[in-house]
């Protein structure tokens, strides 16, 4: 029997490509997904030979993909690994805590290398599923009152060891706590890049990097990931005071009467406590947003409006800039060397 409540991922920064890191640097618990997982792609050619069905020798393997997906709750260690993985570049320096380090996630140019480590069942079976050369496809945030914040990461690979066993002994990051809303801040401003306090109940973000696995000829398994542009989607349910930030969508200013034929950019920022270290912090901002909603609509058993404001791809507004910024304080002095 596979006993499926028991389960936990390593992960770490590859050198290159082609050097898998050989242990975990961080090791954490889930909350769902399938950790590391190869899926076959099984096709058939089709061949007339004499009966009405494809004759068995038919079928073979057409790819073969190392992907890697699980849900897990925002660990301050290795979240700020992940950031830097989907975005593609960390600035970390000394916090003003001594023995605490600040790390600032933004967009880069190229997405490094992780190696993959994912454990289903016993332990004291050879249970342990290894990924190597991944590059981060999605990564997903979402708050929603005090409850812990969820995490969502997907990814994919250049190959795999399977059935194998834990290599090193790192302590998993779920004993140490998590980030959490609970007497955090939460901005929002719909035509300006500053945010000001709102009654917010929940909101999430959605990063991708649209990935392209290619293979040469002969090959099952692909010789190289490749990343698309960053797409940076966002959402916040805010109960507004009145109409103004909805009338600020639509008209592009809080006294405006007709509805804008442009484009207008607001902004938001998110700032969260730790569960168990006030020292550690995790903030998360964008600006440029084309904040987009809905008009209220009427309940006959009365309530406030909640109106959702949405935004599915952020640009940038100059060379140097970028559509989020996540900045991570925690005990980590580098996640580059």
């Amino acid at each position: 029997m596979i006993n499926v409540s028991i389960g936990l991922l390593g992960v770490a920064l590859q050198a290159s490509k082609d050097q898998p890191a050989t242990e975990p640097a961080f090791t954490h618990g889930l909350t769902g997904g399938g950790l590391v997982k190869p899926e076959r792609t099984i096709e058939s050619k089709p061949v007339a030979c004499g009966l009405r069905a494809n004759s068995s020798n038919s079928a073979y393997v057409s790819e073969v993909n190392m992907g890697v997906d699980f849900e897990c709750l925002a660990y301050a260690d290795v979240l700020a690994l992940y950031a830097f993985a989907e975005c593609g570049s960390i600035v970390s320096a000394p916090a003003d805590v001594a023995g605490y380090f600040k790390h600032t996630i933004t967009l880069g140019s190229q997405l490094p290398y992780l190696t993959f480590w994912g454990q289903v069942g016993d332990t004291s079976e050879a249970t342990v599923q290894k990924a190597i050369g991944c590059k981060m496809d999605t990564l997903e945030l979402s708050f929603e009152g005090n409850a812990p914040l969820d995490v969502g990461v997907t990814a994919a690979g250049i190959d795999a060891a399977l059935f194998g066993s834990w290599a090193g002994e790192t302590e998993p990051s779920c004993f140490d706590g998590y980030f959490v809303p609970t007497n955090g801040e939460f901005l929002i401003d719909t035509n300006s890049n500053v945010p000001a306090a709102a009654t917010v109940t929940k909101g999430d973000f959605s990063l991708s990097n649209s990935l392209t696995a290619h293979r040469s000829a002969g090959r099952v398994v692909a010789n190289e990931i490749s990343e698309g542009k960053l797409t940076t989607g966002v959402n916040m349910t805010v109960v507004p005071d009145d109409f103004v930030p909805i009338r600020k969508v639509l008209t592009g200013s809080a006294t405006g009467t007709e509805v804008s034929s442009a484009i207008v950019y607001g902004s938001c920022k998110w700032s969260f406590t730790h569960s168990q270290d006030e020292n550690c912090k995790l903030d998360v901002e964008m600006n440029n947003i084309p904040w987009n909603c809905e008009t209220p609509e009427i309940d006959p058993e009365g309530n406030s409006a909640e109106i959702q404001f949405s935004a599915s791809d952020i640009g940038i507004a100059s060379k140097t800039g970028t559509p989020i910024t996540i900045t991570i304080v925690n005990k980590v002095e580098s996640y580059t060397n």
